[in-house]
């Protein structure tokens, strides 16, 4: 038996999928960004020295770090479209689920301008553009997870290790202690436990623990290997890569995919008791 709420997450449902996400609108503004995007390319090559990298790999990496500028609007788009779904389902900010996206493009464009200070030779140094990636991506991620479900008490954690990374990191520098990075992988963790959680009790499907599989576990793998080989031409870019790739990217890739897919995957239990019901009543 239907009840009026199950009536009207059904059509929110049916609402959801047949929505277009990339329509020509899209399509035209994708085109204009990445014409944008290939001029910031052709700029990030001219202005970034060679650093001992061969040209080739300069190349991967300019190419991995400007991919989140097209995942990441991507991104907005889908949850824009699935905003009114997701509320339904539980979702308590829908404007805070946008906010994180802009933040990891501004989180990204300073890991930029670090890398060409580098000249894209990953070392695990303490500047302030690298402070401010780490500041505002883990910023993006706990706005994500406010989204899902806002506590105060939750809130104030996340402030709190914002705080005392702003503490420890230049305290860190002026040390030359790699160490006192590290509660900035705390950090990182303790967010993405909160949002895989949060986030599993809306969307209800089980694919959400890949998020931080590949976000933190992958990310933090490569940069420990990173670590181990911040001197070799080789290594150190394919590392950088991997941990690009491999760890943050391909954990906004499988985010956006399930809150896309989520109200299809929804939907197959009540067509499945559609037809059952029809076949009941035929018999």
């Amino acid at each position: 038996m239907q009840t009026p709420q199950s009536n009207q997450i059904n059509e929110l449902n049916g609402k959801a999928i047949k929505k277009t996400i990339f329509g020509a609108g899209f399509i035209i503004a994708a085109l204009y960004f990445l014409v944008t995007l290939s001029g910031f390319g052709y700029t990030f090559w001219q202005y970034s020295e060679m650093g001992g990298i061969s040209w080739g790999w300069k190349i991967a990496l300019i190419i991995t770090h400007l991919l989140p500028f097209v995942i990441v609007p991507i991104s907005m788009k889908v949850f824009y479209e699935r905003a009114d779904y997701l509320v339904s389902k539980g979702l308590s900010s829908p404007f805070a689920l946008y906010l994180g996206l802009p933040f990891q493009m501004v989180a990204i464009a300073f890991e930029i301008g670090w890398h060409i200070q580098q000249h894209w030779f990953y070392q695990n140094d303490f500047t302030f553009l690298n402070f401010l990636f780490y500041a505002f991506l883990i910023s993006s991620f706990a706005l994500w997870a406010d989204a899902f479900a806002r506590n105060h008490l939750v809130d104030l954690l996340f402030v709190g290790s914002l705080i005392a990374i702003s503490i420890l990191y230049p305290l860190g520098a002026s040390l030359d202690i790699s160490a006192f990075k590290i509660p900035i992988y705390i950090a990182l963790t303790i967010v993405f436990g909160f949002l895989t959680y949060r986030a599993y009790k809306v969307l209800r499907d089980w694919r959400i623990i890949f998020v931080p599989i590949f976000s933190v576990g992958v990310n933090l793998f490569f940069v420990f290997l990173l670590a181990q080989h911040q001197s070799n031409p080789v290594l150190n870019p394919l590392f950088h890569i991997l941990h690009d790739l491999a760890g943050t990217e391909m954990g906004i890739i499988i985010f956006t995919y399930l809150v896309y897919i989520n109200p299809r995957r929804q939907s197959q239990p009540v067509q499945q008791s559609k037809k059952a019901d029809t076949l009941f009543i035929s018999q």
